[in-house]
């Protein structure tokens, strides 16, 4: 069967169909890949700084601080009684909270506010109030690729206005929806304190996609309690399941993992609703490993849970369990960096999204292990740092974890415009000429465009890989 234009145009027709019509179909989707992801951001940054700097802040200086009037007061904040049980009423929370500006909140008053501040790294996120580790982990997890992140933004840079789009998707309607935002953040009244997600330094992507997915959503209320595959379903669009570790019984006499896949629901109150399907495909602890390790080099998002036990104490900070023995919580999600073999070593390494509190076992950051296996430390770099990262062994991973997420994420998007907004004004130049250097001349553009991997409903092969050319 002969492959669309779309097929085409994306390198995804097949291996005889790509080498067939490389020489008609590459300078034509390369020029137009280049201009869609440098000449055009690059031209709307400069084309904002003009109307921004001269039209808006000049001729119209009236409306030149954007307001967002369809959230905002209470409704915005949403019931923190109905989600959580705990919290504040609506009205009562809107009583004690003051909408600042971000340029006024505490971090980053006085300094010059940045969307993007260097590198986007997890560090850049504190999470706040609102019971949403699972957003964090799945932001997190996502920054480990900034280009997934800097994609979700089409105001590319701090906009004076205070107005920002961004793109999200809609799992339900299966299309990308663009949310309208300004940089009002609801703070606890008198401080200039952000009630949910803080500031890093003086970057504020974190905060403003917060509020995105809150507005999208509802409210800041509607975030509370929820699932990682949902977040990356709605920054990527790309194929989300679940493994899920399955008790022995008469027929599997050992633990095994099964997968099931995610599958949004339509709910005119909850726009996260969504459900698990259960698939025929069941792996052993031995065939979870080779996964980790295939889906870790294919650059997929992933991230692990541990289940909460009846006796135990819901004790952390929005319901989760503390495992103070072991360093983890239960009920939450921690994001999956790397799955590593050195020598006879297999090695996990997660971050919590709270940024603290590690595990405390064998191959923690206070463990002998990394003393007596210094050549292990030497090709993980490792350095212990109380940073939420830590590594354990692949043998303590599946005895604790009880989830496993992943996000079959498609690599070919992996291109973005970096302004350097803290180079000044040459920022953008430096960013425009380095993204084209590299698409062009270290050929990241015919990479990327023929090599790059496309999200499919297939799990990779569970066998271990016997050729080295794999």
């Amino acid at each position: 069967m002969a492959p669309t234009c779309a097929n085409l145009f994306s390198g995804n027709a097949g291996l005889v169909w790509n080498i067939l019509c490389c020489p008609i179909v590459a300078p034509i989707a390369l020029v137009f890949r280049s201009f869609q992801v440098y000449c055009g951001p690059c031209m709307r940054v400069l084309c904002q700084r003009f109307t921004v700097g001269c039209l808006w802040r000049y001729l119209l200086p009236c409306w030149f601080v954007y307001e967002d009037k369809s959230f905002i007061g209470a409704k915005a904040l949403g019931n923190h009684q109905e989600t959580g049980g705990k919290g504040q009423s609506a009205q009562a929370m809107e009583k004690d909270t003051d909408w600042v500006r971000a340029q006024d909140i505490e971090g980053i008053k006085g300094k010059r506010p940045q969307l993007f501040e260097g590198e986007i790294e997890p560090s850049d996120l504190c999470q706040g109030a609102v019971g949403d580790c699972w957003l964090v982990a799945a932001f997190a997890c996502a920054s480990e690729f900034p280009h997934a992140i800097r994609n979700l933004f089409i105001t590319k840079e701090y906009n004076p206005r205070g107005k920002y789009k961004v793109r999200i998707y809609d799992p339900v309607q299966e299309k990308w929806q663009i949310v309208t935002i300004d940089d009002r953040i609801p703070c606890h009244k008198g401080t200039n304190k952000p009630r949910f997600m803080h500031p890093n330094g003086n970057e504020l992507w974190a905060i403003l996609l917060e509020k995105a997915y809150a507005k999208f959503c509802g409210s800041y209320a509607a975030l509370d309690g929820g699932f990682v595959l949902w977040g990356w379903l709605s920054m990527t669009g790309d194929k989300v399941f679940q493994m899920s570790l399955e008790e022995p019984d008469k027929k599997n006499k050992q633990f095994r993992w099964k997968r099931e896949d995610m599958v949004a629901l339509k709910d005119k109150k909850d726009k996260r609703a969504c459900g698990f399907k259960a698939t025929k495909e069941t792996y052993t602890v031995e065939q979870l490993w080779t996964l980790l390790k295939k889906y870790d080099k294919q650059k997929a998002l992933m991230s692990a849970s541990i289940g909460k036990t009846e006796y135990g104490k819901s004790d952390g900070p929005s319901g989760e369990q503390m495992l103070e023995k072991e360093g983890l919580v239960a009920g939450h999600a921690y994001s999956i960096i790397q799955a590593r073999q050195v020598k006879e070593f297999r090695l996990v390494q997660l971050r919590n999204p709270w940024g603290t509190f590690e595990w405390k076992g064998a191959w923690s950051d206070k463990s002998s292990m990394w003393k007596k296996h210094p050549e292990v430390a030497k090709v993980l770099n490792f350095v212990a740092a109380d940073d939420g990262a830590f590594w354990m062994s692949f043998e303590d991973f599946s005895k604790v974890f009880t989830r496993v997420n992943i996000c079959d994420r498609t690599t070919a998007r992996d291109w973005s415009l970096d302004v350097h907004e803290d180079e000044g004004c040459c920022g953008i130049l430096k960013g425009y000429l380095k993204g084209c250097a590299e698409f062009w001349c270290c050929c990241k553009g015919i990479i990327n465009l023929y090599v790059a991997h496309h999200t499919t409903d297939e799990t990779l092969s569970a066998r271990e890989n016997v050729c080295w050319i794999c």
